[in-house]
């Protein structure tokens, strides 16, 4: 029984960390490249946002990040793919802007390596310490 209790901490450690870690992780890089200073249009002396869209890019990074983790755990890589395709797709548009692509590119690109990461930290995790909860998969 506890055997099960740690397997699912370290599950919900791991999906804290993709989730809400991930997505101030991100910002944080976005901040520190100065690509969310430069989305913004300044007026005067208050910066407002560049577009009055929803903020749903959370909730899109947290989807991103899960589904991920998902296909790196079942060794299912083409789910990358599928991933970074429907964001392209999504917004093929707005790339026509060089800031927009960066921005995008940035934040794409950190948001897939920090899924990699934590899923590949948690797969360790669970091999050394753990149920080996993937090896039985496997078998």
């Amino acid at each position: 029984m506890n055997a099960w209790i740690h397997f699912a901490g370290s599950v919900g450690l791991a999906l804290f960390l993709l989730t809400i870690v991930g997505n101030l992780a991100c910002k944080v890089v976005l901040d520190w490249s100065g690509l969310s200073q430069a989305m913004t249009l300044i007026e005067g002396d208050e910066a407002k946002p560049r577009a009055n869209t929803p903020r749903v890019g959370r909730l899109i990074g947290h989807l991103e990040r899960l589904l991920i983790a998902s296909g790196l755990v079942f060794g299912a890589w083409e789910i990358l793919v599928v991933v970074v395709a429907l964001k392209t797709v999504a917004r093929f548009k707005d790339l026509d802007e060089k800031l927009n692509a960066e921005y995008f590119l940035v934040g794409s690109l950190f948001s897939v390596a920090w899924a990699i990461l934590v899923t590949q930290a948690w797969m360790v995790y669970d091999a050394t310490f753990g149920l080996q909860i993937l090896s039985r998969m496997a078998d």
